[in-house]
């Protein structure tokens, strides 16, 4: 059997940006993947879909800006460099990144597609890692299976081509002549794919629900885009837990929104298509509601939604229905027969701040979580702002040693922490700034 210094178990965007970080290093890795190549969300590669990132939060960029698997080189490698700088705007589709993202795992010897990982248990050197292939060791590992898609229970039974996930959205049958249209989540997926549907000439209606009062725009301005720094995930990983989550539910909305440019071009097309066109039949929207039952009705879907104010159920019928209701931590035998042993909190692994988990009996090797520790380490951690970052402390912890520089850029509003900290109001103290210097004094 091979050893390996690290295992990673999934290749998406987290581990493959582990993988490409990890590479310089010297030590010993292999990255493992069931499908026979990458893939990012392929039923959502929708024409309009843009990522809601710097394409500079890359795989390696913020760690190592020299990495030959930057963003940058992969457009200097493709020859439109200057012809990305020359666009109007500095972010890029999510159909270019997931080809930036192909790219990168094409170069990365670590990386093995077509290899399915069944089982993982722990030995005197580390892990034994089984696949259908082989079985290796691993001193460490880092488990990285992805999300899978949420789905209500009332409609897990109708799952197919006219009631389906939107993350299979474009693996389904095109949407016929007047047909009407369901689609459920007022997030960013959701959004999408309402822009997708309003571009589609003869679609008939379409309705779309969300069980928010409204459909909120993602606030990613600048103060607070700077919980998505290094420093704010220092800070946030020492406050107690219960205070973690308070903060992961209020801070929802910096990730978890509609971007505003989308949400105002959809404004717009509904202005159009109802005052201009006159066609206000077109698309109506539904807030503070949930889809409380689904059955099929005569070919087609009567859907049961229920008002969260007045809890008064309407019925609803339609030809398809999308749901664009979320993701959550994909499942695995393996993953919780290791996480079992964990040291828990409120129902919680409890995670060290390079990512490892903690257990309660002595184990020989390290585990480590991709995206799946939102209380723990806060938003931060299941989204590609820190990706770099965070698996750069992961390869300084499996080396022992900082390869990678450990102190974080600093902060705008690093003076605030004091201000957060203090508990009572009698004791805050005035925060005044300094426009001249733009620093916090």
């Amino acid at each position: 059997m091979q050893t390996f210094d690290l295992v990673g178990i999934g290749v998406g965007p987290f581990n493959l940006s582990l993988a490409a970080l990890a590479e310089p290093t010297g030590m010993k890795s292999l990255f493992l993947e069931k499908n026979a190549c990458f893939s990012w969300h392929p039923g959502l590669m929708l024409p309009n879909g843009s990522l809601q990132v710097s394409p500079l939060k890359d795989c390696v960029t913020l760690a190592d800006p020299t990495s030959p698997y930057s963003f940058l080189n992969y457009l200097s490698v493709h020859r439109r460099l200057y012809s990305f700088i020359n666009k109007h705007g500095a972010n890029t589709s999510r159909r270019e990144f997931a080809d930036y993202y192909s790219w990168v795992a094409r170069q990365l010897a670590s990386v093995r597609f077509g290899e399915e990982v069944t089982d993982v248990a722990p030995c005197d050197e580390g892990f034994y890692i089984s696949t259908p292939a082989q079985r290796y060791i691993a001193r460490s590992i880092v488990l990285g299976i992805g999300v899978e898609p949420q789905i209500p229970d009332c409609a897990r039974h109708w799952l197919g081509s006219a009631v389906c996930h939107a993350a299979h959205f474009l693996d389904q049958p095109e949407i016929g002549y007047g047909e009407r249209v369901m689609v459920v989540g007022g997030g960013q997926s959701g959004a999408e794919i309402v822009e997708h549907l309003l571009g589609l000439p003869d679609i008939g209606q379409i309705t779309w629900i969300t069980s928010r009062g409204n459909l909120f725009a993602m606030d990613e301005s600048s103060f607070v885009n700077e919980s998505y720094l290094p420093s704010y995930s220092q800070y946030f990983q020492s406050l107690p837990l219960g205070r973690r989550r308070a903060i992961v539910a209020d801070e929802k909305l910096t990730s978890d929104g509609i971007s505003a440019a989308l949400s105002n071009r959809i404004y717009e097309l509904m202005y159009e298509r109802c005052h201009v066109e006159g066609r206000s039949d077109h698309i109506r929207v539904v807030s503070n509601v949930c889809m409380t039952n689904i059955m099929p009705s005569k070919q087609r879907w009567k859907v049961l939604v229920k008002s969260q104010a007045t809890d008064v159920e309407r019925e609803m019928t339609v030809d398809r229905v999308i749901l664009a209701t979320g993701f959550r931590p994909r499942r695995s035998p393996f993953i919780e027969k290791i996480i079992r042993h964990a040291r828990m909190e409120d129902g919680l692994p409890v995670m060290r701040d390079d990512y490892s988990v903690e257990f309660n009996q002595t184990m020989k090797g390290k585990v480590y979580l991709q995206n799946r520790s939102r209380v723990q380490h806060g938003l931060q951690s299941v989204n590609l702002s820190l990706v770099a970052y965070r698996n750069s402390r992961i390869v300084n912890s499996v080396l022992g040693r900082h390869f990678y520089p450990e102190i974080p850029d600093s902060q705008l509003l690093n003076q605030l922490d004091s201000f957060r900290e203090t508990p009572k109001a009698g004791n805050l103290r005035p925060v005044e700034v300094d426009c001249a210097s733009m620093r916090l004094a």
